[in-house]
This record gives C-alpha cells, sequence and structure tokens, in this order.
C-alpha cells in the first residue's frame, strides 16, 4: 500500500483538496441546501474539512521528505498555515462577491480541525507510512 502512495504525484492530493475547499467554501450555492436535524452540524463539517485539508497537507510534506521526521516545527507552521486559510475564507465569505456569511464560530471550528490534526495525524502518518 505504501509504495502505492509514493507513486502519486507529489502534492497532487493537497493541490485536489484546496480546489474542493475553495469551490465548497467560496462559491455562493455550491449543493443543494439539506435540511441537517443536528444543532450546528456545519461546525463539525468546518471541522473536520480543516482537519482534512491540514491532514493532506501534512501527508504530502511527509511523502517529499521521506527521510525527515515530520517535526514539531513543520506541524506547527502548517498549522498556522491551514488557520489563516480558515480566516480568509471565512472572510471572503462575508464579502458582496460572495454572499455567505462570515461567522466567528466558523473561523472557531476551522481553527479546532487544524489543531486536531497537528496532535491526531502524526501518529496516522507513521501507521500509513
Amino acid at each position: 500500500m505504501s509504495d502505492f502512495l509514493y507513486k502519486i504525484p507529489t502534492y497532487l492530493p493537497t493541490a485536489i483538496v484546496l480546489v474542493l475547499l475553495f469551490y465548497l467554501t467560496l462559491v455562493p450555492q455550491p449543493l443543494p441546501p439539506i435540511d441537517v436535524p443536528m444543532l450546528n452540524a456545519d461546525k463539525v463539517v468546518h471541522m473536520v474539512m480543516m482537519w482534512g485539508v491540514s491532514s493532506v497537507i501534512m501527508f504530502d510534506y511527509k511523502r517529499r521528505e521521506r527521510q525527515r521526521v515530520l517535526s514539531l516545527s513543520v506541524r506547527f507552521y502548517i498549522m498556522v498555515g491551514t488557520i489563516l486559510l480558515g480566516a480568509f475564507i471565512e472572510l471572503a465569505q462575508g464579502t458582496e462577491l460572495i454572499h455567505r456569511g462570515c461567522d466567528l464560530w466558523d473561523g472557531i471550528a476551522n481553527a479546532v480541525g487544524c489543531v486536531l490534526a497537528f496532535f491526531i495525524t502524526p501518529p496516522l502518518l507513521r501507521r500509513l507510512l
């Protein structure tokens, strides 16, 4: 399995995830409205979405730097970068161009997902790669 993972072009998974992220967050109505029975389910979606973005970036970095350990500083920079990306997306959603809500709680959920990735993803990558 790990041989297959190393054959994927460098940073292709990150590029795909970022394109998908930008489509789902910056297009005014990317999906039809759905009725979710759980209150604030969108916050869970934001958290999982940004955990996924951070994790894919760590995954691609680790594949490129096979011999290096995914250090605390690299994980920290990825976490800060994805938190800033989440903040940019929330601010962009509040502009006249996109007409979606700029919500502080969505931004906090984004940041929580990035922090979770900081702690949870490295052990998963060690098992996967």
